[in-house]
Order: structure tokens, then sequence, then C-alpha cells
């Protein structure tokens, strides 16, 4: 089996090559065969047939790139037992100035790469929760926590039953001033977890960010979140399907990170009323069944032009941030 991969690369040609690695964090350069990188290969020749597998010693197999260095997962970011457990499974990454912030579905890693050759672990963080990707800005780290397993306090106890005051899921706010020793300064929850976010600058607002947070879970009860309801109809304003929320970040206070809107990112901006909204089931004859378009899986901004636009499940959107 392929294992997740994790990699840092100095692009040196456009060709996308094809590598298999079973650690930690592999780094690379492209370009180092590119006499042969554009050269198709016949399927009995494709040096990925035969490969070993294993844990921390499976073969490799890779075009247009050269490994450089590999690292292997530090402890608790791992399970021995079980190579395919999705519980410590990496999730997403980040780049401030020679660190790598890898976020997994167990916590995060921060990696100085200023040496490519060896990477040195700077912060092991465990936090359990996932999706955990991870978000930096200045001295902040912002992390998607969408498991009901997560806890307020990064705990490893897991939350019991449909409501629990101990319960965590939303986003996280890291101070990572002193990397070695991150402290969460702020835990804003949602609805539906956090899935993926986006980080949106305001240009008239230098002094505060703007997170986009897309949630996929599933709704929490009203009596362990406030105004969490399912409502299944589009036109239910009162709804926690069919939105996304935006959370406002003083940077220089970020404990006071909240909520501030609940766009509802299906809605016609004259009537209100939820478009282009797929009800769920077939596509046609000989396809598969896809689920209700109500939440979006990520969110990618463009605030040069004030626009957004969403992969949301069954449909793309476009968003006005003008006013994030």
């Amino acid at each position: 089996m392929m294992r997740p991969k994790d990699f840092v690369a100095r692009v040196g040609m456009t060709h996308v090559p094809t590598t298999r690695c079973a650690t930690l964090v592999c780094i690379a350069v492209f370009g180092a065969v590119a006499a042969h990188a554009q050269q198709l290969r016949a399927p009995d020749s494709d040096p990925r047939i035969g490969l070993r597998g294993g844990w921390n010693n499976a073969q490799e197999a890779m075009r247009g790139m050269q490994l450089v260095s590999h690292r292997n997962r530090p402890e608790r970011f791992v399970n021995p037992a079980d190579a395919g457990d999705f519980a410590v499974i990496n999730s997403d990454m980040a780049f401030s100035g020679t660190n790598l912030f890898i976020g997994s579905y167990t916590g995060f890693q921060i990696w100085d790469v200023s040496s490519p050759a060896t990477p040195t672990l700077r912060t092991a963080f465990f936090c359990p929760g996932g999706q955990g990707d991870v978000s930096v800005h200045k001295n902040l780290l912002f992390m998607s926590v969408e498991e009901t397993r997560g806890r307020i306090d990064c705990g490893t106890q897991e939350p019991t039953g449909d409501v629990s005051a101990e319960r965590f899921r939303g986003v996280r706010i890291f101070d990572i001033s002193d990397i070695t020793a991150p402290k969460q300064v702020a835990a804003v929850q949602t609805c539906r977890g956090s899935h993926t976010h986006t980080l949106v600058p305001d240009p008239k607002d230098s002094a505060s960010i703007y997170v986009y947070v897309s949630g996929t879970g599933d709704i929490r009860s009203s009596r362990e979140l406030t105004g969490c309801r399912q409502g299944e109809s589009p036109r239910d304003s009162s709804s926690a399907l069919f939105r996304i929320e935006v959370i406002k970040v003083p940077l220089a206070t970020p404990a006071e990170a909240r909520i501030v809107s609940r766009p509802r990112v299906f809605a016609d901006s004259t009537t209100g009323a939820n478009n282009a909204l797929w009800k769920g089931g077939a596509h046609g004859a000989g396809t598969q069944n896809t689920a209700e378009s109500d939440n979006c899986h990520d969110v990618t901004v463009y605030p040069q032009l004030g626009l957004a636009a969403g992969a949301c499940s069954g449909n793309g959107i476009l968003l006005d941030i003008s006013d994030p």
C-alpha cells in the first residue's frame, strides 16, 4: 500500500514526478534527471512495478527529481502496529521562513528546513482531533479540528456522549513566537468543526486577519454549542448547513477571536433562495450517487480582486469578499 507522502521540493521543471515515500518528510530536487523526465515509458517498464513495500524502508521510484533526505515521523505521530491508521495521518503543510509546519490528525510538527539535506525537528505538538490543516500568519498558527475526539485542552481522553463541555471542533489558534513551545491562545468552536480553513487579509484593516472556515462534519447538538441546528431546508436560515463561518482575529489580541459572520454561500443575493444545490442521488444512468450540496470542502481566495472560490459538494461557488 502506498503511504501518504510529504515532501519539500525546489522546482526546476514543470513535469510532475512519481514518488513513493513511507517517511515523514521527503526533500527532493526537481530536474535531477530532466533528460529523461519527458519521455513516456511503456507500462511494462514502469519503475514502480515490483517495488517492495515497508514502513520506513519501502522501495522508491521517481522521475524528474532526486531524493535529498528523509526523516521518520516522531513518536506519537505514528502507529507502528497499523501502517494505515487514519488517526495519525498527515494532512496539510505551511511554510514560514525556513520552517515547515506539517499538520496531521494527531497534532502538528515544525521542522527547520534551512538545510534541505538535514531537516531538523523543532517541535512535535501532540493535539488529536483531525483534520489538522495548518496555516501560519506572522506569530500565529491556525489549525482545523473536525472530529468529535478533539478536546479543548488537546488531551488524549476522547470526550464521550453527544454533549461534552470538553469537546472541541473548530479552529485552534497558537502563538508560535517561541517556535519550540507553541501556546494555544484561542479555540473558536463551530457547528460542523473545521475540515479546512483559509486565511484572508483585509486590505483596509492590517490589525486583523479573517479565517474562512469550511466544515463538513455532522451538526453538533445545540446543547453542546448554542445556535447549531440541523435544519434540512436550504431556505432555513437558522440551519448550520449550506454555510461557512468567518472568524475575525485581532492580531494583537488573538484570544478575542470570534465568529463575525456565517455566509450562506449558496444563497441568491437578491431573493435569499439557495441556488445551484444538488439534492443528492445519481446523476444519470451508470453514475454514482453523490451527497446533497450543503457544505464546502475548501475555499481559496484572491484578496486583490476581492474574490473567493469554493469547492463545495456538487458545486463550485464564487464569493465576493471585498468586505471580508
